[in-house]
């Protein structure tokens, strides 16, 4: 996984898009997609750059307008299930599935051609969530890079909705970072196991991460939280491939 992390990072400083992973207007709605990936044997950096370019290439000719931008997720942690996420923000479903019906019928067959080998999407495993803004950074991120993690969370015996209501006014007393910022995703899909609610947590790097979460821990609030939910935690470093 770090192999690919790397790969993607000197692709951006290659001269890549800058961080576009939300609208972090505070309450704003809109959607995101994710879509895993594996990699080829002939997966390298000259390989995804040449990719990229040519489906931001291809994207431009589309009809694509509900589109806002796109990132690739690498996990911090292996997983055999994907190499990688290639990630697409929407501004709502309709524009989302014209644009995926002009994909499918124009541009699939093309694309699994120049892609052979490189790299190969699992169409068995694409999810789409509405997003909604939590809590705006401080500081914008224009890096073009970025950290996240994943809360897949479910309520323990006696705790509810108003508990996370709880957490998140806990969540918004406090400056964790200049660049944190979080969404609350929800599930378009049939999720088996379904979460309560899924957090996503944002920082522009690893150091500001570190800082929020040694002040998370030293707030006493994790100690709360963890009373009230059980979550399962998947961290992903990422880069902006799209604005």
């Amino acid at each position: 996984m770090k192999k690919i992390t790397l790969l993607v990072a000197t692709i951006f400083l290659m001269g890549a898009c800058s961080q576009n992973e939300q609208n972090t207007s505070i309450g704003s709605e809109n959607m995101v997609e994710y879509v895993w990936h594996k990699v080829g044997p002939d997966f390298n950096t000259e390989n995804l750059a040449m990719l990229i370019i040519s489906w931001n290439g291809i994207v431009d000719n589309m009809n694509c307008s509900g589109m806002r931008g796109a990132n690739i997720l690498t996990p911090e942690v292996a997983n055999e299930r994907y190499d990688f996420i290639w990630v697409m923000l929407w501004d709502s479903q309709s524009g989302r599935d014209e644009c995926w019906k002009d994909w499918t019928t124009n541009q699939q067959s093309a694309w699994d051609v120049r892609t052979d080998g490189i790299m190969e999407p699992d169409f068995d495993n694409v999810y789409l969530f509405k997003s909604t803004v939590g809590q705006a950074p401080k500081v914008e991120n224009n890096s073009g890079q970025f950290v996240n993690r994943f809360n897949f969370c479910n309520y323990k015996e006696g705790y509810s909705e108003s508990s996370l209501e709880i957490f998140r006014n806990d969540i918004a007393s406090t400056n964790w970072s200049d660049t944190y910022w979080y969404v609350l995703l929800e599930p378009t899909f049939d999720a088996n196991p379904k979460p309560d609610f899924v957090w996503l947590d944002l920082w522009a790097n690893n150091a500001d991460k570190e800082i929020a979460y040694t002040k998370y821990i030293k707030s006493g609030i994790a100690d709360s939280s963890g009373q009230a939910f059980e979550c399962n935690i998947v961290d992903f470093a990422g880069v902006a491939i799209r604005r």
